[in-house]
């Protein structure tokens, strides 16, 4: 915005005055000037729409120059506008007092027109720099913010925390957590004939109902990949009956998915496997992080996934040993996993 854009408010209880600084605006170019005979009129005029200078008598009736300054200078609204105030009073302690309270410019009556366009020019020119630092703040906060929610939705609050903290390498051991996987049955041939934009449709609908039932039990979802999806109790929080709240996400997770089957093309059964013991988690990358678990367990967990049922629970013997009496356990089934390592699990469900 020009510097003859710029709306001029001359404040002024000399009718002579007014129409002198008016005259003498409008003959520079500034095209919105306008004018109050009082202070109250003013601080009215002000609160209906903002002004980029301010030029305010000192010596008026009712609320002297100061004061309206002060309210200028003590509203956020206007807080920003340039001030610059005119008066015959050169009184150095008025002065003063004025730049204190926010004046931008002080200018003695009789004022010679070249110094006062001068001062007017310096004032409306330092009102754009301020209106300009204030929106480029407001921008920097408001990519802040994003950045952190963006933040917030890739890493666990606890992480994100640590991160903008200063921890460049994020690495924790945990003696004891329950890995969740969940896969769907036959992902491969239900979705042969569907076309992508349905693929991801219900993948979509089915992994974020899985998210919501996540968080209102408190476990971190990890990942997904592909049609598998992959969460933890007890990390990055530990907790003493994360084996119990993963099982029961995961027959939540069942049910779910059962339910779903009415909102979906076609119908998507899971299977849940769970397994119990130490993990690593930590942050990798450095332009996408991604926060990951490593270990034994996962892999036992995995394994443990690929040998369950469609809409069944199966959950390795240490997970089961963490259960309580409110859980019915079918087995122990019998695991030889590809590594030639013998597992045992149980089918789970909730005592009726």
């Amino acid at each position: 915005m020009s510097l003859e854009a710029a709306s001029i408010l001359i404040v002024d209880d000399n009718e002579d005055n007014r129409y002198t600084l008016q005259l003498l605006l409008e003959t520079d170019g500034h095209q919105q000037v306008a004018t109050a005979s009082s202070g109250s009129e003013a601080l009215a005029l002000l609160g209906e729409k903002p002004f980029g200078l301010v030029l305010l008598d000192m010596m008026m009736p009712g609320m002297n120059g100061d004061e309206v300054l002060k309210a200028i200078k003590g509203n956020p609204d206007t807080r920003e506008t340039p001030v610059v105030m005119i008066s015959a009073d050169t009184d150095i302690e008025k002065v003063s007092k004025c730049i204190e309270l926010g004046a931008d410019d002080y200018l003695p009556k009789p004022f010679n027109p070249m110094i006062l366009r001068a001062r007017i020019g310096s004032a409306l020119r330092r009102g754009m720099l301020r209106t300009l630092e204030v929106d480029y703040l407001g921008k920097i906060e408001e990519e802040k913010q994003r950045s952190e929610s963006l933040l917030r939705n890739v890493l666990p609050p606890e992480i994100a925390v640590r991160l903008r903290n200063g921890e460049s390498s994020i690495a924790d051991h945990y003696n004891e957590a329950t890995v969740i996987f969940a896969d769907i049955v036959g992902f491969g041939k239900i979705t042969a004939r569907m076309k992508a934009y349905e693929i991801i449709g219900c993948l979509n609908q089915l992994f974020s109902e899985f998210d919501r039932l996540a968080d209102d039990f408190g476990v971190e979802k990890i990942k997904t990949i592909g049609d598998n999806y992959m969460a933890v109790a007890g990390v990055p929080t530990p907790r003493l009956n994360h084996a119990r709240t993963a099982t029961k996400l995961a027959l939540d997770m069942i049910t779910a998915a059962d339910r779903m089957q009415s909102r979906l093309p076609v119908p998507f059964s899971i299977r849940v496997g769970l397994h119990s013991g130490p993990i690593i988690a930590g942050v990798i990358g450095t332009r996408r992080f991604a926060y990951d678990v490593w270990g034994d367990t996962v892999n036992v967990a995995a394994r443990i996934e690929a040998a369950s049922q469609q809409n069944r629970v199966l959950v390795s013997s240490t997970t089961a040993q963490g259960l309580g009496a409110d859980f019915a356990l079918d087995g122990p089934q019998r695991i030889t996993t590809k590594e030639d390592r013998i597992l045992e699990a149980f089918f789970v469900s909730l005592r009726s």
